[in-house]
């Protein structure tokens, strides 16, 4: 700007020198442009006058057109697919919203009734847990009824001698004490005994659904004998016989082997016994009492105080119900004091069974100073033995060998002992 008007209002040109002085630069740019379009036409108008030119002008114009067709066929099937797509994803969400709709509805209905469905929920599970409770004092019930009868059709019993010693039997044949005379007892006796018991426990087992440390496999078809497989001194599971094929005292002397697998297999089955018991609510915690084999199951279930019938707690604990589930952490203390162990009740017989054994090398004679002087006076007098013997009628003989009275007793060695 030239003149200081115009330079003051740049938007408004007031002047013909200004206005001249801003046109300028767009009228120069505007010729430039016009005369290269001049030349471009000149050169255009050329080639169209020229044959040759304007096919290839025509061809290179329908390539273009060709293309562009192409390009446009693609597109469309693109955009076809597209829609396909489209239109799917569209339906599936339509479908969800559906959906979710439903549910919604659904739960603004449940969230109205949550308190009827409540109140009616908590009515049911108190009607459940009535009904299972029954179920249960039922099952309580019957398998306290059933473990009698077993016992009662298996014969188990208790006898009282005159002299006061108390017998406890089943099916007839007497059940011994396994720290009292074990090896006196006959051995078919005590294989029948034995296996009686075994059946019986297997039978309480079952109908209490209780799971006992040992295994008692009864005998059958692969297997002649009943026996009892478990773990022997937390090492190895092992299988031992409650059979005797002949009498203690003769089976230790000619198959120690046996022998011990034979007292190990009786100290598995008064554990089972035992465990049984505590189980129960009859504790039987001592080795003493483990041994009284016998005594614990008319304890158990035939008694007229038996833990069967008064106590409460009997029948309640199991490993088939989920009442009284013994191995769940809430009946956990049941067996938590339980301290026998196989071996402890094994080491207790194999030792009674030895102190047995060395007793009966020795004569057991009653008021043996006043037989011996006798025997003197008589060979002072010169009468024999021999004829005092013949002399002698069964009533004259003292009164402590006929099995009664109770004299001084003394162990003299066997006269065949030394020679």
């Amino acid at each position: 700007m030239q003149c200081g008007i115009c330079d003051r209002h740049k938007q408004r040109v007031t002047c013909v020198q200004c206005a001249q002085t801003t046109v300028w630069p767009l009228r120069t740019e505007f010729l430039f442009k016009v005369s290269e379009r001049d030349a471009a036409s000149e050169k255009v108008q050329e080639y169209l006058e020229n044959p040759r030119g304007v096919i290839e002008a025509k061809l290179a114009r329908r390539d273009v057109i060709q293309e562009r067709v192409e390009i446009i066929r693609n597109e469309s099937e693109r955009l076809r697919e597209s829609i396909k797509v489209d239109r799917a994803r569209i339906e599936k969400l339509r479908n969800d919203i559906a959906a979710r709709r439903r549910r919604l509805d659904a739960a603004h209905e449940a969230e109205q009734n949550r308190h009827g469905m409540l109140e009616l929920l908590k009515t049911d599970i108190k009607r459940i847990n009535q009904k299972c409770k029954l179920v249960y004092t039922r099952t309580v019930e019957a398998r306290s009824f059933l473990c009698r009868e077993a016992a009662g059709l298996y014969g188990l019993r208790l006898k009282r001698r005159r002299s006061g010693r108390v017998e406890y039997s089943i099916g007839g044949v007497l059940l011994p004490n396994l720290l009292v005379g074990l090896n006196a007892h006959p051995h078919t006796n005590l294989n029948v005994s034995l296996d009686h018991l075994a059946h019986l426990l297997v039978l309480v087992s079952h109908y209490l659904g209780l799971k006992l440390p040992n295994e008692i496999i009864l005998s059958g078809r692969d297997n002649p004998y009943t026996s009892l497989r478990g773990l022997l001194n937390n090492r190895h599971i092992a299988a031992r016989p409650l059979h005797a094929e002949s009498p203690l005292p003769v089976l230790a002397r000619e198959n120690p082997t046996a022998h011990s697998k034979f007292i190990e297999g009786v100290s598995m089955l008064a554990l089972d016994i035992a465990w049984l018991c505590y189980s129960q609510g009859l504790h039987i915690n001592e080795v003493e009492d483990a041994s009284n084999i016998g005594h614990c199951m008319w304890k158990l279930l035939v008694a007229k105080d038996s833990t069967a019938v008064t106590n409460p707690s009997f029948g309640k604990v199991s490993h088939a119900t989920i009442n009284g589930y013994l191995a769940s952490s809430r009946y956990e203390h049941v067996m938590r004091d339980f301290k026998l162990r196989y071996n402890l009740i094994a080491d207790r017989i194999r030792y009674t069974l030895q102190g047995e054994t060395i007793v009966a090398d020795w004569d057991m004679v009653p008021d043996a100073e006043k037989d011996i002087k006798a025997i003197r006076r008589r060979s002072v007098a010169g009468i024999t033995e021999d004829q005092v013997a013949e002399k002698a009628s069964p009533s004259s003989r003292p009164s402590s060998l006929s099995g009664g009275g109770v004299g001084r007793w003394t162990r003299i060695r066997a006269r065949n002992e030394g020679s």
